[in-house]
């Protein structure tokens, strides 16, 4: 009986250049979706409602936003970057700048989805309930700013990705 180490594993059969052309033009659609709505919910969050409808209003745009650019910009993102590991010789860890955008890409998940998304629901609801006092109402106030710092810094990490996907910038990792 063989030892599972002389086993010889099949590779999976990889794409061929019309292939990656067509995974990379995916990938760069779905990383615009990701970042163009960050950045739009980021700008957002600088308007100055007048009114609670209005702040209302603009909360719902944002969870738009949210729920129909960045949500699906992300979570394909990482499914194309999955495809990308399994089916070119790019694989998952291979190089330094692949390693740090998979940690760095699921960071801003994470965040988006336990810290920025509870605190954009919280203020829609704050909102929804209490209208024009909403404007003045603190947790809104407070929330406003750390979503707006949150979603500017998801943003930044998210070009800086964007670059380091361009130069590649550190080597291959030593086996």
């Amino acid at each position: 009986m063989k030892s599972i180490r002389t086993l010889k594993i099949k590779t999976m059969k990889k794409l061929n250049s019309k292939g990656i052309k067509v995974l990379k033009t995916i990938h760069l659609l779905l990383v615009m979706m990701w970042v163009t709505g960050v950045l739009a919910m980021a700008t957002l969050y600088l308007l100055k409602p007048k009114s609670g409808d209005e702040l209302y209003m603009v909360l719902n745009i944002i969870l738009f936003i949210d729920w129909v650019f960045v949500i699906p910009g992300a979570i394909l993102t990482v499914v194309v970057g999955v495809i990308y590991g399994f089916f070119t010789n790019w694989g998952f860890f291979k190089y330094r700048w692949i390693t740090v955008k998979w940690i760095v890409a699921i960071l801003i998940i994470l965040a988006g989805t336990f810290y920025y998304s509870p605190l954009l629901e919280q203020s829609l609801e704050i909102a929804d309930q209490t209208r024009d006092a909403a404007l003045d109402n603190p947790v809104i106030a407070t929330n406003t700013i750390q979503t707006l710092i949150s979603s500017s810094i998801q943003g930044l990490a998210l070009i800086i990705l964007v670059v380091i996907s361009v130069f590649k910038p550190w080597k291959k990792k030593k086996k």
